[in-house]
């Protein structure tokens, strides 16, 4: 070798930055060859060796450098790559953490620390290497902004959204600032300024698909669903393999009705991620809806097997299969019971004991959890409990999930003593501010219903007693929920206590109370008196209209000739396809058939009106409906089932004295529609007596029910003050 060997590994590393690989590693071999213990030589070679992918060779390299001269940091960092590459990440943070303490004050292997612990899923050290990175540089938008991706990660909004302020503030022409806090206001709820940033970078960055995705997900959850639509769809349009976007289009879709629609993207983004758990999970709704009841359940269970972690999408699944006839009682309970295992009792487990005061006659304080505190069907039952607590002994706490507040909303809150607004909240925050304000008694009023329930905030056990009520129609599943309210119709003694994983209990006469809308329709004649011929109506949701339910109306519809038959829904060609073949296949023409499109509450009550007889959906039957429909006057006929889903709006029927509506087998169910359509007379008399029957009945007697709930929840506190004496609370 005519040059020095300095001058040849300076000439080596020229090609080397030049991408002249080749050149390089020959360089580098002539130096070792000259000095094999040549430690810079070593370890350059060992780098182009990252960079041809030849990792195992690069990691002897490096460490064979190492050994040569273990204090240069340098040298550790790019083993740690190596590492990394291969998949070794314990090895590669070993790597760095010696880079860090040979150089405290560089901040490369800092850096390589956070982003290898977070992706260890390691999000509180992962921030606090990115704190150390950003004390070098306090103004450094890309320090700022790892910093503040760790913390989003580890769900610490505040110190999150501080990072990504300060970040955005040092760089505001760069759209990717804005992108991050509107992705931090996003995660914790604050959903207009989410949405403001997003807008901002759209307008640094208008071809951002991921903006545009993210910023229809927020519209979404306002329920701004046609702009939302516009935004997924522009996402599309700049980047059609995007699968995410066509998930997100899929589900806004559904929410606004356009199932067919809904279902062709969802399919879209499964065929671009056949793994792609979420798609089945909200292809699963829509296909529910056009009467797919079979393919939706298996795409839950799609959705479920292929990432177990979505507990959400399992409550979605629980819910689907109560409208399965095939499902008995002990088989829903397992399926059940495997969510509460799966999901959340192992946050149960790691709960800490309550430190209330167990005194038996104190002021209790009682909360009531719900996404559901607007105008929306829980509210019907939930607002006249609120209106009449007894505030001399009970403290009554709100926590509102509402994204939308509105006058019920309003409303609601002028009832409690306290009102928390939890909309963003995580599980566990919310968990600790219920166990802040030291709540005796919670309540859960949405079990499995929606994806945003609360259950997993309930499995941290933050209240000693834990109630789950009105909202879903089957149990948790779940050990730290200890009671659920019912009633002695809806859950006979000894024949469903075994389905429950709550201890249940019954309350006098009905398990609830209704608060009609005050802007209903006034009672109207009978339809049926003026067009010749019976209509009868369904206005429940579509996914409950089984087959099993499709083959009974149409038998109904023969023996009542004439008869026509209003189903509402989300109406769609392929909806419209199932329906009218489904009952021509049982030999009734479709012109005996109206499909009706969701609608407003007025006209949603005024369709209503204009039926004779409401016919309830089975195994699932109805409950606000049945109760909006006797209010119009209109009488249901329904079938009793062995399971709460189906016998709980019987209990409505039986405190009005129409015990004779409730059949016991698909025959009488038929039978009992048929003979009431043949007796105008009593129509008519019940059309004008049904709205005065039930404001004189326990079914509106808001105060009576309240003091039995009251009551309840006395005994149940009672209970946990007494733990020596069998208490079953958890």
């Amino acid at each position: 070798m005519t040059e020095s060997v300095a001058e040849a590994l300076a000439r080596g590393t020229r090609h080397h930055q030049a991408g002249e690989l080749a050149q390089a590693e020959m360089i580098y071999r002539q130096v070792l060859d000259a000095d094999p213990d040549h430690a810079a030589a070593m370890h350059q070679l060992g780098v182009v060796a990252i960079q041809q992918y030849q990792l195992e060779l690069a990691v002897q390299l490096i460490t064979r450098a190492i050994v040569l001269d273990v204090n240069q940091a340098l040298f550790h960092v790019n083993l740690g790559d190596a590492q990394r590459r291969l998949g070794n990440i314990l090895e590669a943070i070993r790597c760095n953490q010696q880079a860090a303490a040979l150089e405290p004050q560089w901040p490369g292997p800092l850096t390589n620390l956070g982003l290898l612990y977070q992706e260890q899923g390691d999000f509180n050290h992962a921030a606090e290497c990115f704190r150390r990175v950003v004390a070098f540089a306090p103004s450094d938008a890309p320090a700022l902004s790892q910093l503040g991706r760790a913390l989003l990660l580890g769900e610490q909004f505040e110190e999150a959204e501080t990072c990504f302020r300060a970040a955005r503030q040092a760089a505001p022409q760069d759209a990717r600032t804005h992108y991050n806090l509107g992705a931090v206001l996003q995660a914790g709820g604050k959903l207009d300024e989410a949405a403001a940033c997003y807008r901002a970078a759209l307008t640094l960055r208008p071809d951002s698909a991921e903006t545009h995705n993210n910023l229809g997900a927020v519209l979404n959850k306002i329920n701004a669903f046609a702009e939302a639509e516009k935004h997924y769809r522009q996402a599309i349009r700049i980047d059609p393999t995007f699968a995410k976007a066509y998930c997100n289009l899929g589900s806004v879709l559904s929410e606004v009705g356009s199932h067919d629609e809904a279902i062709l993207h969802c399919r879209r983004a499964i065929d671009l991620n056949p793994n792609y758990a979420e798609a089945y999970g909200n292809m699963a709704e829509p296909l529910a809806q056009v009467g797919r009841f079979k393919d939706a359940i298996a795409a839950y269970r799609r959705a479920v097997e292929l990432d177990s972690t979505l507990s959400s999408v399992h409550s979605s699944l629980l819910f689907a299969l109560n409208y399965d006839p095939a499902q008995d009682p002990a088989g829903l309970f397992a399926e059940h019971r495997a969510w509460g295992v799966r999901h959340a009792d192992p946050l149960t487990v790691q709960a800490p004991p309550h430190a209330n005061q167990r005194a038996p006659k104190k002021r209790l304080r009682v909360g009531y959890v719900s996404p559901n505190f607007f105008q929306q069907a829980v509210s019907f039952f939930s607002e006249p409990i609120l209106a009449s607590h007894d505030h001399s002994t009970f403290e009554v706490c709100c926590y509102s999930d509402v994204a939308r507040p509105d006058e019920t909303t309003v409303r609601m809150r002028g009832y409690a003593d306290c009102w928390r607004d939890t909309f963003g909240q995580t599980d566990a925050q919310l968990a600790q501010t219920i166990r802040d304000d030291e709540i005796d008694i919670l309540v859960d009023l949405t079990g499995h219903i929606a994806s945003g329930n609360r259950l997993l905030m309930f499995a941290r056990k933050p209240a000693p007693v834990q109630v789950t009520y009105l909202g879903y129609q089957n149990t948790t599943g779940m050990l730290a929920m200890d009671y659920r309210l019912t009633d002695a119709y809806a859950d006979p003694p000894d024949t469903t206590d075994a389905f429950y994983t709550e201890e249940l209990v019954r309350l006098p006469r009905s398990f609830f109370c209704y608060r009609p809308t005050p802007n209903a329709p006034t009672i109207n004649s009978l339809p049926a008196r003026e067009n010749g011929h019976i209509t009868f109506g369904s206005f429940n949701n579509f996914a409950k209209i089984t087959p099993e339910v499709i083959a009974t109306w149409a038998q109904m519809l023969q023996e009542v000739p004439g008869a026509r038959l209003v189903l509402m829904a989300h109406v769609t060609d392929s909806l419209r396809n199932h329906v009218s073949s489904a009952f021509e296949y049982h030999g009734v023409r479709a012109e005996r058939l109206e499909l009706a499109s969701r609608r407003p509450l007025d006209q949603y009550l005024a369709l209503i009106s204009s039926v004779d007889i409401a016919l309830d959906p089975f195994p699932f039957v109805g409950h606000t409906t049945t109760c909006d429909c006797l209010w119009q006057g209109v009488p249901v006929v329904t079938l009793a089932g062995k399971s709460y889903a189906s016998r709980f709006g019987g209990t409505a029927l039986l405190n009005l004295g129409l015990q004779d509506l409730i059949a016991q087998s698909r025959e009488e169910y038929v039978e009992i529609a048929a003979r009431l359509a043949s007796d105008l007379d009593r129509l008519e008399q019940l059309r004008a007596g049904l709205r005065n029957q039930m404001l004189h009945s326990p079914l509106l007697d808001a105060q009576g029910f309240t003091r039995n709930l009251e009551a309840a929840y006395r005994q149940m506190w009672v209970r946990w003050c007494q733990p020596s004496s069998g208490n079953m609370t958890k």
